[in-house]
């Protein structure tokens, strides 16, 4: 099985320059090591990782829902070792909550939770774009383009909210990716993961992406004009907005929900 979310983006991106562990590992095993038990597990621990993860972030799995561990186990076909390694994973990254007695349950979406995430997004997000303006090449700029590109044409065909999504994180990972930071990358690859939940309120509103498209272009623009200060500053505009639509969104369901 396959994710598309951003930390496997993150980890094809940085595979290039060696930083990402779990490529790294599963590479090697494949080409010159035979497989151990250790490295079978993890490979087993991220396939089902993945899978709760897209579950949890497309919808599929509601706030309030409770993961059963021997059904996921039964149903993938493995013990539930690599379901709890699994599960711990996903409550570090803030997609479930494990309580003693209950079990996993599927965090909700809150107000709360997602000023949390924006919040986190605009303190770090534009630090790590002005890390990566600094050490930018052409090579960047085009790797900036190119996603942008994707973007564009993925919304002039109509695609779906989770294909926007997964490009509109492409495209903000590629404007971090020349900061040659790889921890970083992978906070932000867990923020973008959680706060995806949150954007798939507003995703289908074609004014939310018209939006998003023109403020992509100029990021791109700015990112290869290197003007540094404007590009944070829009970057900042552009977190805080989708935050505040978000927010918008939450209340809105809120209301029909107690009405």
């Amino acid at each position: 099985m396959k994710s598309i979310y951003p930390l496997n983006c993150a980890c094809q991106l940085l595979a290039q320059r060696g930083f990402c562990i779990q490529y790294t590992v599963q590479h090697i095993n494949e080409s010159v090591m035979k497989p151990s038990p250790s490295i079978k597990r993890r490979t087993v621990t991220s396939s089902v990782l993945d899978l709760l993860r897209d579950r949890i972030i497309s919808g599929y799995y509601e706030g309030g829902h409770q993961i059963r561990q021997e059904a996921i186990a039964e149903e993938v076909g493995v013990s539930r070792i690599p379901v709890r390694e699994a599960l711990v994973q996903l409550e570090a990254e803030g997609l479930v909550v494990i309580h003693t007695h209950k079990g996993a349950v599927v965090a909700k979406l809150t107000p709360e939770d997602a000023v949390d995430i924006f919040e986190a997004r605009l303190i770090f997000e534009p630090f790590i774009l002005a890390k990566a303006m600094e050490k930018a090449t052409s090579e960047d700029v085009e790797r900036v383009q190119g996603a942008y590109r994707d973007y564009e044409k993925a919304l002039l065909a109509g695609e779906s909210p989770a294909v926007l999504s997964q490009l509109n994180w492409a495209f903000h990972i590629a404007l971090s990716y020349a900061a040659d930071r790889p921890r970083s990358l992978s906070v932000l690859s867990s923020l973008y993961n959680s706060a995806d939940r949150y954007l798939r309120l507003q995703i289908d509103a074609k004014t939310a992406q018209t939006k998003a498209l023109e403020e992509h272009s100029a990021l791109a623009q700015f990112f290869a004009d290197g003007n540094s200060s404007a590009a944070q500053k829009l970057l900042k505009k552009h977190i805080a907005d989708a935050r505040d639509d978000v927010i918008r969104g939450l209340r809105h369901r809120g209301a029909k929900v107690t009405s």
